[in-house]
């Protein structure tokens, strides 16, 4: 029976994957979110584990979370496996995300009526009328 070595993949093939520096690779591996990062030498080799664990870590940066609330997210799933942890943990970015949504809806909706304000403002000076007040896109 023939084993298949695992695919490898150096700092530099990862790096440009996830548009990381390298720092960032060192980095994210000496506070243990990258373990078991094997070496051919000195250099670094990255297998399609690493890969599934930066895609999970580049979600979770996204959408707000500290590399300490990532360190204790997966210390609980590889180490103690609290699923009661995770799903808080999980649950409360989950929560997160939603008030960062809505702010950003409003912001959204203040700018788009900031757009037709100036945009309505430049139909009027163009058309040489009386400019328009802001109150009327509020």
């Amino acid at each position: 029976m023939t084993t298949t070595a695992a695919k490898t993949y150096t700092i530099r093939e990862v790096s440009q994957q996830f548009q990381l520096p390298a720092s960032t690779l060192r980095y994210y591996e000496e506070v243990g979110l990258l373990k078991e990062v094997q070496r051919n030498g000195k250099h670094r080799l990255y297998e399609d584990k690493h890969l599934g664990r930066l895609g999970a870590i580049q979600c979770f940066k996204q959408t707000g979370m500290t590399i300490s609330q990532i360190q204790e997210f997966f210390y609980h799933e590889d180490e103690t496996h609290d699923f009661n942890a995770l799903v808080t943990l999980l649950s409360d970015q989950c929560d997160a995300i939603e008030e960062q949504l809505q702010l950003l809806l409003a912001n959204q909706k203040h700018i788009h009526s900031k757009l037709a304000f100036y945009e309505a403002k430049k139909r009027a000076a163009e058309q040489n009328l009386p400019a328009p007040h802001w109150e009327e896109f509020t």
